[in-house]
C-alpha cells in the first residue's frame, strides 16, 4: 500500500552518517519498498553522462542514499555490476526496522543531508542555489561533493562542495532546513520523527583549538533551526521543536577520550544530553554488546594484491573493502556494512522507538477529536 502519511527522518553530519562502508551490497541491500523513500536531490548530468533530475522527488531508499556527498558512483574496484555502485549507510537499515511497527498507510521518508568530512566549525562554506533561483536545470541547495571511484569509463574524481555546517547562512544548514521544510508540507499529516546526527570529526583532527568550539556552533545551529522552524512545529512531537529528538552518535572507536580534542567533542555532546534530556540523546556505538570495537572498513580491508587486473567483483568476497573512501591506514574511521545492518541500526531504531510510539499516539488522539 502506498503511504498516506510519513514519519520524517533526517540523516545529518558527515561521513558516519551519510555511510562510507564500503563493501558491495547484498542482494537484499536492493530490494526496495513503496514504503521506505527518501526525498531526491541531485540535478544535472551525472558522470556516466545521463541526465537525472531527482530534486525533492520522492524516491525508492536503498543503501546508497542522496546525501549532499554523491558516493553512487564511488565502486569497488572490478565490480562491472552498477547497481552495487556506491557505500552503504545507515538509512535504509534504521528505517526497515522501525516500519513493521507503523500502520500500513504510513511509511518512512528519510532526509539525508550528510557529506563526508564536513566541519561545525572547520571547512570551506561552499555555495547554495536556493530552489526559486536554481531554474530546471541547475543543483539546488548546497553545492554537491561527488566521489567517483573505479566507475567504468569515467576518471577518478573527488570533489567536495559545502563542507561547513557552522552559522545560519551555511549552504548544509540551509539545505536542511529548506528539505525539513520541502519533507513536512508534502502531507499536513507528516510528522518530523528525529534526526540522527553523527559529526565531529573534522573538528576534532583540526586541533583542540577548533575542537573547544564545537559546541557552542552546534548548540547554535540546533536553537536557530527550531527558529527557522517555527511554522512547522505543529508537525512534530508535543508541537515542540525542542522535543524532536536528536541522537547524537559517535561512530567507531577511532573516537578516543584519553585524546584532548577528540575528549572536548565526546564531552560537549554528552553534556547536551544531560541538559536537553528531551531533546539531546548520547549514541555511543564505539564499542558493540559484546565489548570488542564495532567492525570498520579495517575488519575487511584486503591489501592490492587481492585485486588483480580485471578481477571481477563477484569471484571476491563481498564484505571485503578497497579502502576507496580514504587511505587504508585510516579505514577505521568508517563504520562497516556488517555494523550499519546490524547493532548500529538496531540501537538506533530502538532509541527512536520511544518518540515513534508518542507520534502514533497523537495521531490517534487528534483523529479521535476531528
Amino acid at each position: 500500500m502506498k503511504p498516506r502519511r510519513w514519519f520524517v527522518l533526517v540523516i545529518a553530519g558527515q561521513s558516519n552518517a551519510q555511510g562510507f562502508a564500503e563493501a558491495l551490497p547484498e542482494a537484499s541491500d536492493l530490494e526496495t519498498s513503496e514504503r521506505i523513500c527518501q526525498l531526491g536531490r541531485y540535478r544535472g548530468m551525472r558522470p556516466d553522462g545521463a541526465w537525472e533530475d531527482r530534486w525533492n522527488q520522492l524516491l525508492p531508499a536503498g543503501h546508497v542514499l542522496d546525501d549532499v556527498k554523491d558516493m553512487r558512483f564511488a565502486n569497488r574496484r572490478g565490480n562491472t555490476n552498477l547497481r552495487y555502485s556506491g557505500t552503504i549507510g545507515p538509512g535504509l537499515f534504521i528505517a526497515r526496522r522501525l516500519l513493521p511497527l507503523l500502520p500500513q498507510d504510513t511509511g518512512i521518508l528519510l532526509v539525508p543531508q550528510a557529506h563526508g568530512g564536513a566541519g561545525m566549525v572547520t571547512g570551506q562554506r561552499g555555495i547554495y542555489l536556493s530552489p526559486d533561483d536554481a531554474g530546471p536545470y541547475l543543483q539546488p541547495g548546497a553545492q554537491t561533493g561527488r566521489a567517483v571511484y573505479h566507475y567504468p569509463g569515467v576518471p577518478d574524481q573527488n570533489s567536495n562542495g559545502a563542507m561547513c555546517w557552522g552559522g545560519s547562512d551555511s549552504p548544509l544548514y540551509l539545505d536542511t532546513v529548506e528539505r525539513i521544510r520541502t519533507a513536512l508540507a508534502l502531507n499536513a499529516d507528516n510528522r518530523l520523527l528525529g534526526v540522527v546526527w553523527c559529526q565531529g570529526e573534522s573538528d576534532a583532527h583540526a586541533g583542540l583549538d577548533v575542537a573547544q568550539r564545537h559546541l557552542a556552533a552546534f548548540s547554535s545551529m540546533l536553537d536557530q533551526m527550531g527558529k527557522d522552524l517555527a511554522a512547522c512545529h505543529r508537525q512534530m512531537p508535543q508541537s515542540r521543536w525542542d522535543a524532536v529528538p536528536w541522537l547524537l552518535m559517535a561512530a567507531t572507536h577511532w573516537w578516543d577520550d584519553s585524546k584532548a580534542a577528540h575528549a572536548v567533542v565526546l564531552n560537549g555532546y554528552r553534556r547536551l544530553a544531560q541538559q536537553r534530556p528531551q531533546q539531546c540523546y548520547w549514541q555511543d556505538m564505539r564499542l558493540q554488546a559484546n565489548g570488542q570495537p564495532q567492525t570498520t572498513n579495517a575488519n575487511y580491508f584486503q591489501p592490492d594484491e587481492y585485486w588483480a587486473d580485471g578481477e571481477r567483483s563477484d569471484n571476491l568476497p563481498a564484505a571485503w573493502t578497497d579502502s576507496r573512501t580514504c587511505p587504508p591506514e585510516t579505514a577505521h574511521i568508517h563504520l562497516s556494512a556488517e555494523a550499519y545492518r546490524g547493532e548500529v541500526s538496531e540501537r538506533l531504531a530502538a532509541a527512536l522507538l520511544p518518540h515513534l510510539n508518542s507520534l502514533l499516539a497523537e495521531q490517534v488522539t487528534e483523529q479521535a477529536q476531528e
